[in-house]
């Protein structure tokens, strides 16, 4: 994968990682206005799973049930928990959770190490981590099984192939935040059936795998990048980037969405207005609620972000 590519998923996981913590919040609405630092993870329930990814510590105690969501069409079990050690703690029971040892893998990185290629204290190849004490997060590659150098050469020509991480190996992925009373709050997410990085990653005019949130319209010159929905809950998110302003954005969700038969909640918009947001929330006579969020774009400066959140 080249470095492109690369930051590319890195960027959408810690997108998603946003967005799956937010959903803990969802009914504190308030909360949303600020979402991108709150961090908490509510999903529905699933049972039964076959490979799930390891509880800290390997104790359920700390770490709620897997749930379920599909992202981008992908589907993903998260967990979240809490504990009183610190995220440099976590961190480090993770990435000895999962290092590469005695196969392929191991025997790459070290010479690399060997060769001066990679730092010392890097983690193997098969691991990637972002972030800080505060906050950041682990990615790595569970091959479930010890690969030769033949095995693995043969596994990551399938990926090259297909482009299907699954198909050689599982994504293990926790993220970390510091606990302003101590200790670490954390979220895995993990998979276990094909993943194809091409619809975590898009093209950058083509819409993302999943679908729109029902009578919400699309702000023009967007196009989808992230879908998300949980199994068998009406929690449903939509991210959409694109032309345009924030300012221009809100003009045309105050009138479509009141042409659409939506309700404005003036008081949230008043406060989102006073953490400098441009949020609104939305109401039907159908019960359903929907938050919007608008901000400039992380990857134009003349461009727009629009988060469509669906809470009930």
């Amino acid at each position: 994968m080249d470095n492109n590519k690369r930051s590319r998923l890195w960027k959408w996981l810690g997108r998603a990682a946003r967005m799956t913590v937010f959903f803990a919040v969802c009914v504190a609405a308030l909360l949303y206005i600020d979402y991108r630092a709150a961090r908490a993870s509510v999903m529905d329930r699933l049972l039964g799973l076959g490979q799930r990814m390891a509880p800290y510590l390997d104790d359920g105690r700390a770490t709620e049930a897997p749930r379920l969501v599909r992202i981008n069409g992908i589907r993903m079990h998260v967990a979240a928990g809490a504990t009183a050690h610190s995220p440099t703690m976590v961190k480090g029971w993770y990435q000895e959770r999962y290092a590469a040892r005695g196969d392929g893998m191991s025997k790459v990185t070290e010479d690399l190490r060997k060769r001066g290629a990679i730092p010392p204290e890097a983690p193997a190849l098969n691991q990637l981590a972002f972030g800080d004490e505060r906050q950041g997060g682990l990615a790595a590659l569970d091959f479930g099984d010890k690969l030769s150098l033949e095995m693995l050469k043969e596994r990551l020509s399938r990926f090259v192939g297909s482009g299907d991480l699954g198909s050689i190996a599982r994504l293990r992925y926790v993220y970390w935040e510091k606990r302003g009373e101590g200790g670490t709050r954390f979220l895995t997410v993990w998979t276990d059936e094909k993943f194809k990085i091409a619809d975590l990653v898009p093209g950058a005019r083509t819409d993302a795998p999943g679908s729109d949130l029902e009578g919400v319209p699309r702000f023009p010159g967007t196009v989808r990048v992230l879908s998300a929905a949980e199994q068998g809950m009406p929690q449903q998110m939509a991210v959409y980037d694109g032309t345009g302003s924030p300012a221009t954005a809100e003009l045309f969700y105050r009138s479509r969405m009141k042409q659409s038969g939506w309700s404005e909640d003036p008081t949230f918009t008043t406060i989102a207005q006073k953490h400098g947001r441009r949020a609104s929330r939305w109401t039907n006579a159908k019960g359903r609620e929907v938050v919007l969020d608008l901000s400039d774009s992380r990857d134009n400066e003349t461009g727009v972000t629009v988060v469509a959140l669906q809470t009930h």
